[in-house]
């Protein structure tokens, strides 16, 4: 697990009073102002993902989703690619046992996206294919560039898709729509994507997809997390997966928001929880 720089730079983070650094691996991690950025770090090969990023993955999305320091996550492919898909020369090298191990880790990689009590968004530039786009579709949100190419490209090497895989697709393109994806392999920009309902922004080309998904992230960890939770849980996702049940009013936030309102000024669920905390024994 590892960190990027603890300083604030060009992706606009503060400075990090949380890092975690253990060289330099296929998947980052940054923490920083309620934030956690997940990484994935192969640029040179398009961030296509082998058995053990997804692996990596999976147990970063359970650790942020434990930290109570953490209010929304992002998933990103460092460079210029959100992910290319699986890693085919892993796969072309393997036994069909073991590439059906490698497409069931890569489910529950989504399977540990959509189950996270976290507002998730994929941030993508470039390429989000194949499973590369699962992950993106796995999240609660998609946030593209305008040059962005979306698609599941597959059928042309004998890969079938998953059940669940299937039903996210379909759930946000309807099964006509889905089935032409699948069938003809096509590619999609981010305009054509977005308005198909696989990606829910778009940014300019020329302005940075990273800073607009980090903007949006600043205005999520301020509002309530039990009113996130509630959307997150009852808004379902395209598999049917939710996070952990709970109560329909949480007594902190709802306390705050009404005295919020009452006196007229903005609520402040992110400094009444860390001060919670604080008071703790």
């Amino acid at each position: 697990m590892s960190s990027g720089s603890s300083t604030h730079d060009e992706n606009g983070f503060p400075e990090a009073k949380k890092a975690e650094v253990r060289g330099r691996e296929p998947v980052g991690l940054h923490v920083a102002g309620g934030v956690a950025v997940i990484s994935l770090r192969r640029p040179k090969k398009m961030n296509a993902i082998n058995s053990e990023m997804w692996e990596t993955v999976s147990r970063l999305v359970h650790h942020v989703s434990k930290d109570e320091s953490v209010r929304v996550l992002v998933l990103r492919g460092e460079g210029e690619n959100f992910s290319a898909g699986s890693d085919l020369k892993e796969l072309g090298e393997a036994d069909l046992a073991r590439v059906e191990d490698i497409f069931h880790r890569a489910e529950e990689c989504a399977a540990a996206l959509e189950e996270s009590p976290l507002p998730t968004i994929a941030c993508i530039r470039g390429y989000a294919l194949g499973t590369g786009l699962l992950m993106a579709l796995a999240c609660d949100m998609r946030i593209a560039e305008q040059n962005a190419t979306v698609g599941i490209p597959i059928a042309r090497l004998g890969i079938t898709l998953s059940e669940t895989f299937v039903r996210r697709v379909a759930a946000l393109t309807g099964p006509a729509k889905m089935k032409d994806l699948v069938y003809t392999g096509r590619l999609l920009e981010g305009e054509a994507a977005m308005h198909l309902g696989l990606v829910d922004r778009v940014v300019p080309q020329n302005e940075s997809v990273l800073r607009e998904t980090l903007q949006i992230s600043r205005v999520i960890r301020h509002q309530s997390a039990a009113s996130i939770l509630a959307a997150k849980r009852w808004g379902g996702s395209g598999s049917g997966r939710a996070p952990a049940a709970y109560s329909h009013v949480d007594p902190d936030d709802f306390s705050e928001g009404v005295r919020a309102f009452l006196e007229q000024r903005s609520p402040r669920f992110y400094e009444a929880e860390d001060q919670r905390k604080v008071q703790k024994p």
